[in-house]
């Protein structure tokens, strides 16, 4: 009796001596959890779990932060404790990515002065906008701009993404260059102007300097002519105008060129883009890949989104963030027989394999007939020419969409943003200006998850077979355990 005492005695103290040991290494990892955190909030550094990656800054960023041998400041005029959240996100990982940047939040209440300094007469500047500032330059970016507005169907405005980096980086790089690109809007062949498509602003705050050029009366390109920007011509060049284009680009200028439909033959301009071992082929695309069309337009074929086809510069950032870019009326492209050597032809859009170009303008058909040239369809490229001896793409650019209404606002859509966007990347790379080519819009919306009949068997037996299995299982292990202590 005794000794069946002394083991409850002894079973007693061990179950008392493991409690308490349990007990003890409770309130110690209490403790080191308590001590991680106070640490970790002392840290400042965070992690973005956003799918597209809202609060991040792209490679681009970072290499232009990187590279900044000059001091610059970014100001956010707005009451403490009043900041976007989502915007002083952003802002704050500018000022932890370089030693030459600092960030400054402004009360511009109580700070009048310092508006004034960087504000143009009776410029009016809100609250939650910024100001971007590096020695005697400074960009300032209203509030608004900070955002991507669009109208929802009752034609209401709607904020649909952000644009804090794209317009940040925009003007570091403008601040710290002082450099504005010049782009020649060519006139005299009722071509559109950005005007015309309410760009000109978009184009300005991109930082580019707009002028107009009639070759008929200065004779040449301009040498501070960046780009020469060519939409929708109903016109054909003339002869000297030919030359004079022949002549800018042979020193090593760019040229955006959109071509629309039209019945009337363009044979200077396809002789200029023939010498750049390009060509236009004539006739209207037809897609018929339902995934590409858009069912608002009633499966319209030809209205559709193209494809990109191959990695480029101009284009991977629209294909990063999931954004189509959707044209109409469209032609299409061929790469001539080789005119010169040293060019190098990129494909920019291209359309699916069940599209074709129908050649004959005269045919109804919604189905392929004989005459029409199978797809797929390139529609838009762009030409780099490289040196001979090293490589480099520092000769002249030129970047061709085979259709002249891409900026024009659609029916029911409006102005595709996109669009406007390969538009802003097409300039930025014939610019030469590599540090903000790929800085998009992040758009806000939250895409649902699709998943296939395989994926969703999977994880309906991940949720109601084997996470319960699991449960069990370490259940019973440790009911076990215990009837053995």
């Amino acid at each position: 009796m005794e000794l069946k005492n002394m083991k409850d005695i002894l079973k007693l103290n061990f179950k008392a001596r493991h409690a308490g040991i349990a007990a003890m290494t409770n309130i110690a990892v209490l403790l080191v959890l308590i001590v991680l955190n106070l640490i970790v909030q002392e840290i400042p550094a965070s992690w973005d779990m956003t799918r597209k990656k809202l609060f991040s800054l792209t490679e681009q960023s970072k290499a232009l932060l990187e590279n900044m041998e000059q001091e610059a400041v970014i100001y956010l005029l707005e009451k403490p404790g009043m900041e976007s959240k989502e915007i002083l996100e952003v802002l704050e990982k500018y000022d932890h990515a370089s030693r030459m940047l600092r960030l400054e939040i402004i009360d511009p209440d109580r700070n009048p002065a310092l508006i004034s300094r960087y504000a143009e007469d009776g410029q009016e500047v809100p609250s939650g906008s910024v100001i971007v500032a590096s020695g005697n330059y400074s960009r300032i970016i209203d509030r608004m701009d900070l955002y991507s507005i669009s109208q929802d169907q009752q034609g209401r405005p709607q904020i649909v993404g952000m644009t804090v980096e794209q317009r940040v980086s925009s003007a570091l790089s403008y601040v710290i260059s002082g450099r504005e690109p010049g782009i020649y809007e060519l006139e005299g062949h009722n071509e559109y102007r950005l005007a015309d498509l309410n760009l000109a602003d978009a184009v300005n705050k991109a930082n580019y300097r707009t002028k107009s050029l009639n070759l008929m009366k200065t004779g040449k390109v301009p040498s501070d002519a960046d780009v020469l920007l060519i939409i929708a011509p109903e016109r054909d060049l003339s002869d000297f105008e030919a030359k004079a284009l022949e002549e800018y680009l042979a020193e090593g200028g760019s040229l955006f060129l959109a071509m629309g439909l039209s019945k009337e033959p363009f044979p200077l301009f396809n002789k200029l883009l023939i010498s750049y071992n390009i060509s236009l082929k004539k006739g209207v695309v037809m897609e018929t890949n339902t995934n590409r069309l858009l069912p608002g337009m009633g499966n319209n074929p030809f209205f559709f989104a193209p494809y990109y086809p191959e990695e480029n510069p101009i284009t991977d950032s629209l294909k990063e963030n999931s954004l189509d870019v959707f044209l109409f009326s469209v032609m299409g492209i061929d790469e001539t027989e080789m005119q010169k050597q040293n060019m190098k032809v990129l494909p920019l859009l291209s359309t699916s394999n069940s599209s074709w170009l129908r050649t004959d303008m005269e045919q109804t058909s919604e189905t392929r007939v004989g005459s029409d040239i199978p797809g797929p369809v390139i529609t838009a490229v762009s030409v780099a020419e490289t040196n001979r001896d090293t490589g480099k793409e520092d000769g002249a650019r030129l970047i061709l969409l085979a259709t002249g209404d891409f900026l024009s606002s659609v029916p029911g859509m409006g102005q595709v943003k996109a669009n406007v966007e390969l538009f802003l990347n097409s300039l930025n790379w014939l610019s030469d200006q590599e540090d903000v080519i790929n800085i998009s819009s992040k758009s806000l919306f939250r895409l649902p998850l699709r998943i296939n009949a395989l994926q969703a068997w999977i994880y309906a037996a991940i949720a109601i077979l084997l996470i319960p299995l699991l449960i069990i299982i370490c259940g019973t292990f440790v009911s076990l355990r215990r009837k053995n202590l």
